[in-house]
């Protein structure tokens, strides 16, 4: 393979004034490293549009410039099939692409590069994506699709084969659109597969195939919001709008407005056209519709018809809540079914948009109970993506008489408000999902051995669960907790406030915390605030009933009452660092340490005077008590960044949580009000 060498400059998407296009090109001998300069002026995109030149080339945008950005990737044909990754580390204006390649003869150049992307003969087939990602005042990064086509000793000229509708909400609009769709008005088909006619040279442009994954709608969605006077792009393929098109915008609470344009319209490689200034009026429910296999539900109707179709076999059908629902308020009165079960988990994407779903009601002989049945990969499909985020329950009532067979261990009840059971089959390994941003207030949970706020149980190394919040009441039998009933992988930035979580079954030893009854895995900056943990049985904590993992950072307020009962855990096989609590309890942080690593407890306190840390120590430990005294942030911080967190040796264990470490702990330090004072073992 011989080496290839890509220095490029940045062009314009929309329209390019090139007043002073200055080329060069070295002519090495044939298999050298080869150099292509480009240099142009460029100018903002709030003008493009109206520059009427038309455009051979583009690239991206920032700060109303156009740029290159770091990691952006180019896909270099040599010949028939797969392109060659060639990859920039630097941004700007000028920039270097690198990679490996046969350069002999003509080749092609594909932004953004796509390892799915073919060259058969004269056609290259790549994708246009139906979702887009909203960025004011430009297309998203890796969006919009450019040619080039050069050989040895030529220079490569980008084009642009795609166009743009861009659209602007007016200035004196008050209200929030949190999404657009943009559709034309006689079925013109605006994304897909793809392919592009080289043999059209300068007038190549991307046709969608008439397939199953051609789609009539552009998407687009924030869980922010769309900012009044910015143009937003659509990027699509050109042609012709018979009947004009149509967009839907999408407000907060999830109703619809259409602006109805009947004009026709033709759009060429390059250009863009402008709906400027758009007052939204009266909004209403929308209409539900499946794109790229996602269901976008703005239907209460729509819910149980993904609902349904995912417990009919579909269990990777992915789902965005449009909209926010009243169960009370279904005329048919029907009965929520949990989607997914212990054989049949849901394996996709849901993404409730900060919606809210109102007195939710599952009531049932259900081994796996709340919205979700069970969540996560299965066999075969380790590497899918699944996780659960950003929606609201309130008033949620989730309650199974499920005991199962008291002496079979895999045969229990698993009950949560958002998910009763995580990654079952892959139990005790390393795959994972995600629960992130959930929160649920005015709940009664009810069940047998696993019964969480948002989770009854994880199984999986690498689940994770973060950025939740649960306010009411948990009942079980055995594992029970604020947040999770017993956990395997990550409780992340969680937090209960005025919960209650008590024991329903006399028969069994009850492990009961404000965060997580039974803790195998991390629990990192978590708080438990006017929480009552109480139990007929051996342990509760005031963030964890029994710790066997890590606990960090962590904060409980409230009422623990257990024969074995501590601030923090009932008892520890794991270790427990930088967290404090102001609980009645047996003992202020731990009752029962069963670990004899000495480091693995460090700047752990109750701020309860006379209450002693630890009550029956079974190992060494340096814990700490003082009352009065401030504890500093670079303190907390220093011995967080000492403590070595289970990633489970997996990359990025972390990803798709979106949360930073750093930001919680600065954001929750300064509610850390004591400064420790070292009580020593022999003290106590």
């Amino acid at each position: 393979m011989k080496y290839l060498n890509l220095l490029s400059a940045a062009l314009l998407i929309g329209a390019v004034a090139c007043t002073e296009e200055k080329i060069e090109s070295s002519s090495p001998t044939l298999g050298e490293m080869r150099e292509v300069f480009f240099d142009a002026e460029t100018i903002d995109m709030e003008d493009a549009g109206e520059i009427d030149v038309k455009n051979t080339r583009s690239m991206m945008r920032e700060g109303g410039e156009i740029y290159w950005n770091a990691n952006d990737m180019l896909g270099v044909f040599t010949q028939n099939g797969s392109p060659q990754k060639f990859k920039t580390a630097n941004g700007g204006k000028v920039t270097r692409f690198e990679g490996y390649n046969d350069v002999e003869g003509e080749f092609y150049v594909l932004y953004p590069f796509n390892e799915g992307a073919r060259l058969e003969g004269n056609i290259i087939s790549t994708e246009l994506s139906a979702v887009q990602y909203p960025e004011p005042g430009s297309f998203y990064n890796g969006g919009n699709i450019l040619l080039a086509k050069t050989r040895q000793g030529e220079t490569a000229f980008f084009h642009n084969v795609c166009t743009w509708v861009r659209i602007s909400i007016s200035e004196d609009y008050a209200g929030t659109i949190t999404g657009m769709v943009l559709e034309g008005n006689n079925g013109e088909l605006l994304a897909g597969d793809v392919t592009i006619d080289t043999t059209l040279g300068n007038d190549a442009r991307i046709t969608v195939c008439d397939s199953e994954k051609a789609s009539k709608k552009i998407v687009m969605n924030t869980e922010d919001h769309f900012y009044q006077g910015k143009y937003y792009y659509f990027i699509l393929p050109p042609q012709t709008f018979e009947k004009g098109v149509t967009v839907t915008f999408v407000n907060k609470d999830g109703l619809t407005w259409k602006r109805v344009i009947t004009s026709p319209a033709t759009l060429e490689p390059g250009k863009s056209i402008s709906i400027s200034n758009v007052m939204p009026g009266t909004f209403e429910y929308g209409e539900d519709f499946e794109l790229e296999n996602c269901f976008y539900v703005h239907t209460l109707d729509g819910l149980y018809e993904w609902a349904e179709r995912v417990n009919n076999g579909e269990y990777d059908l992915d789902c965005q809540l449009m909209a926010s629902f009243d169960f009370d308020k279904d005329p048919e009165n029907r009965k929520w079914i949990p989607v997914g079960t212990k054989e049949h988990p849901y394996e996709g994407v849901f993404n409730g948009n900060g919606r809210e779903l109102r007195h939710l009601r599952v009531d049932g002989e259900y081994e796996c109970a709340g919205f979700f049945g069970a969540l996560g990969p299965v066999r075969g499909r380790e590497d899918k993506n699944v996780k659960v985020s950003n929606i609201k329950f309130v008033n949620p009532s989730v309650r199974s008489s499920y005991t199962g067979k008291e002496n079979d261990p895999d045969d229990d009840g698993y009950i949560g408000v958002v998910v009763g059971m995580m990654n079952y089959e892959f139990g005790d390994n390393h795959s994972g999902a995600v629960i992130d941003k959930c929160d649920v207030t005015e709940a009664m949970v009810s069940g047998g051995e696993n019964v969480g706020g948002i989770l009854g149980r994880s199984y999986g190394g690498a689940d994770v669960i973060s950025r939740c919040n649960f306010q009411g009441e948990v009942r079980g039998a055995m594992f029970l907790g604020g947040i999770v009933g017993n956990v395997e992988g990550d409780v992340v930035d969680c937090h209960s406030h005025n919960a209650t979580i008590k024991q329903n079954d006399k028969r069994y030893e009850v492990r009961s915390g404000g965060i997580v009854g039974t803790n195998n895995g991390d629990i990192l900056v978590c708080s438990a605030n006017d929480v009552d943990v109480s139990t007929d049985g051996r342990y509760a904590g005031g963030i964890a009933g029994a710790n066997n993992g890590i606990i960090v950072g962590c904060v409980a307020y409230g009422k623990a009452t257990a024969t074995f009962s501590g601030g923090i855990a009932g008892e520890s096989f794991g270790a427990i660092k930088a967290s404090y609590a102001n609980c009645e309890a047996e003992a202020g942080v731990v009752y029962r340490i069963k670990t004899d690593i000495l480091d693995d407890f460090k700047a752990c306190f109750t701020t309860v005077k006379g209450l002693n840390p630890v009550v029956s120590p079974e190992a060494h430990y340096n814990l700490w008590y003082a009352p009065y005294i401030q504890l500093k942030k670079d303190e907390l911080n220093e011995v967080l960044q000492q403590t070595e967190f289970h990633t489970h040796n997996i990359p990025g264990s972390f990803n798709g949580a979106h949360w930073e470490f750093q930001q919680s702990i600065d954001e929750y330090a300064e509610y850390l009000p004591i400064r420790p004072v070292k009580i020593t073992k022999d003290e106590n």
